[in-house]
């Protein structure tokens, strides 16, 4: 490297321009970067410096230049590439685009004109009507042409409208720099901060002499800010292996050509869904065990198998990695992107709506070791819908059996199924109807209701019974899908908000946790132990649509079922479809709580094929187990008797 100087912005951009190059990430600073930068600046007093980072820069090969900045060189520019320190740098940009925006045309401003100040950081006029810029990325990144309309605001002929989390990244910048500058509340000067940012702002800038060092150079920076993905160094990674193949150099280019356009798709689909975007390696790594042998030891080592044992020059070098190794490879990934994708947003694929909801339960129950199986079985199956949904019902009952129910570990069965997902995948023998029989074995290996029944024995010695059951909030969901289902009508709750509430305010007891006069007039009958045991019973927990208000919770049935106190009529009668079923009872004592948890005992049996009457133990007594311990009681039992 060349020595390194200490510059300010205005320095920086000294007859340079600036492209970020292919192998380098798009713009990923969140709101907690742009404020720590914001908060920088705010406080750096007049005529004081501000260390900002390390900016590392490559000369660009005159072979290299695009043709529309050659005539950079002429003008007698330098241009370079940034290797490190693009995200800080491309923030001052943005920033500078913004307070710009601020004046008119031929405002001045730090004694220049505006347009002075364009000319200098953002983009110079070659012709009447053409603007060549100072600052940006390749042609080929789709953040390039977001830059110059999007944030430079500049027209574009061009019809590429691609959207990838870095561009809404940057967006989210622009807007963050533009709300800043227009809060009243600031009073910000806008002239003085903008010489804080462009004098006062300094960089380590490094220069880098050797090309080839730049790929190694880039992996080992120090990214102040926010860590590089393991999806983002294995692109850097593989464009430098892709020098360093032995084949021509047209098919060195179409290569790299190709890489950059399937990430350019994978961060397409990673940030197609801007309220939810996904993460980069949650899908390199899930990609990896469905493509590759999986190996359990290695199950936490993904980035160490793809960039320390497989895609390294070594390899390259002693031909056991070739240019159609990395071809198959991204073109898996390029494949299977998509897939994963609907995988976690059926809504915008074009499955059935019944494959659709199925894909969302498994979002609502959680995937468990499932999603690299369900990647391969989306890719196999894309023309067999009914085999999709078959293999989908058949992982949900597992997961709900085999976690929710027997409280198996969170681990039970992953080698098995992500071995049968790269094996599936690879075509090695494995069918559809095969994978799914496969996961119905490991279902009646792994299924014990004996264990269920313990956990909720456990769970009533804490007092707290079937309210703290980690299954609840998805079986009182399945349940009340089965009496919409029943009802013929349309969908009262949403699993999004539903799951988002705090679940005292989602999931009710019906006899209260407070007991009231009334209430206590009904259950005065029973222990302490016992009216916890009815309190947290499965039939007295119900789920709400909506919040109730607290003096409701807990007003007696007639009440709750609808009140009509306050002129407006509220209550169970009006609410969710399980709402709905509790006010149809007349009244609510220990044998309504009872019939309530047969019925949704018997649903449990019906949709999971749990074939209670077949345990060992009879099946009157697991119908009753939430009560069954004051049935080995004598005297309460005689107490039920007279109250029967």
């Amino acid at each position: 490297m060349a020595n390194s100087k200490l510059q300010h912005l205005t320095e920086i951009f000294n007859e340079k321009i600036f492209r970020i190059p292919d192998f380098q990430r798009g713009y990923s600073w969140q709101t907690a970067q742009l404020e720590d930068f914001w908060e920088d600046l705010m406080n750096l007093k007049e005529n004081k410096i501000h260390y900002t980072g390390l900016l590392t820069i490559e000369p660009i090969p005159e072979s290299k230049i695009q043709k529309d900045d050659s005539w950079f060189l002429k003008a007698g520019y330098k241009a370079y590439y940034l290797i490190d320190g693009q995200q800080r740098l491309t923030t001052a940009i943005i920033l500078i685009n913004e307070i710009l925006n601020k004046f008119e045309n031929d405002g001045i401003i730090n004694c220049r004109k505006k347009s002075a100040w364009e000319e200098k950081f953002l983009f110079l006029s070659n012709t009447d009507d053409y603007k060549s810029y100072i600052f940006g990325y390749e042609h080929d990144d789709p953040s390039d042409e977001y830059f110059r309309t999007g944030i430079l605001g500049q027209y574009s002929s061009s019809s590429d409208k691609t959207e990838t989390l870095y561009i809404y990244n940057l967006k989210k910048a622009k807007d963050f720099f533009r709300k800043k500058l227009d809060d009243e509340r600031q009073k910000i000067d806008i002239e003085k901060n903008f010489k804080k940012l462009i004098t006062g702002f300094k960089f380590n800038l490094y220069e880098i002499d050797n090309e080839l060092d730049v790929y190694v150079t880039f992996e080992t920076m120090n990214n102040r800010g926010k860590p590089l993905s393991n999806l983002e160094l294995l692109k850097n990674r593989l464009i430098y292996l892709s020098t360093l193949l032995d084949v021509e150099d047209k098919t060195k280019e179409g290569l790299r050509k190709e890489l950059n356009d399937i990430w350019k798709t994978i961060y397409e689909y990673l940030g197609k869904n801007k309220n939810k975007p996904m993460d980069d390696d949650e899908f390199l790594k899930n990609h990896w065990i469905m493509y590759f042998k999986y190996d359990r030891s290695e199950s936490a080592s993904y980035a160490k198998f793809l960039l320390n044992e497989n895609f390294t020059s070594k390899n390259v070098i002693d031909k056991k990695i070739n240019c159609k190794n990395i071809q198959d490879y991204i073109r898996s990934l390029s494949e299977c992107i998509e897939f994963w994708f609907y995988l976690f947003n059926p809504k915008f694929s074009e499955y059935t709506s019944e494959v659709k909801e199925w894909i969302q339960k498994l979002n609502r129950l959680g995937m468990s070791a499932f999603p690299p199986l369900f990647m391969a079985a989306m890719i196999k199956c894309n023309e067999n819908e009914k085999k999709l949904l078959q293999l989908f019902k058949s992982a949900e009952r597992f997961i709900f059996l085999v976690f929710r129910l027997s409280q198996k570990r969170s681990n039970t069965e992953n080698s098995s199924f992500y071995k049968l997902a790269s094996s599936f995948y690879h075509g090695k023998e494995k069918s559809v109807d095969s994978v799914i029989k496969e996961i119905k074995d490991k279902t009646s290996g792994s299924f014990d209701l004996e264990k269920f029944d313990n956990y909720i024995k456990e769970q009533y010695s804490k007092e707290e019974g079937f309210y703290t059951w980690n299954g609840l909030k998805y079986f009182l969901y399945e349940y009340e899908l089965d009496l919409q289902k029943e009802s013929g009508g349309g969908r009262k709750i949403s699993w999004v908000k539903f799951n988002k509430r705090k679940q005292e305010e989602t999931i009710e007891h019906i006899y209260p946790q407070t007991e009231t006069e009334e209430w206590n007039s009904i259950f005065n009958e029973y222990s302490e132990k016992e009216s916890k045991i009815l309190l947290h019973s499965l039939g007295n927990l119900v789920l709400l649509s909506r919040s109730k208000n607290s003096s409701l919770q807990n007003k007696c049935f007639a009440l709750k079922k609808r009140d009509t106190e306050k002129g407006n009529s509220v209550g169970f009668y009006n609410g969710s479809y399980s709402e709905i079923e509790v006010s149809r009872y007349d009244k609510w004592t220990k044998e309504e709580i009872q019939d309530r948890g047969k019925k949704m005992l018997d649903f449990l049996d019906d949709r999971w094929k749990v074939d209670i009457q077949s345990w060992e133990k009879e099946y009157w007594e697991i119908k009753e187990g939430e009560f069954k311990e004051n049935l080995l009681n004598n005297k309460s039992q005689e107490k039920n008797k007279d109250h029967g």
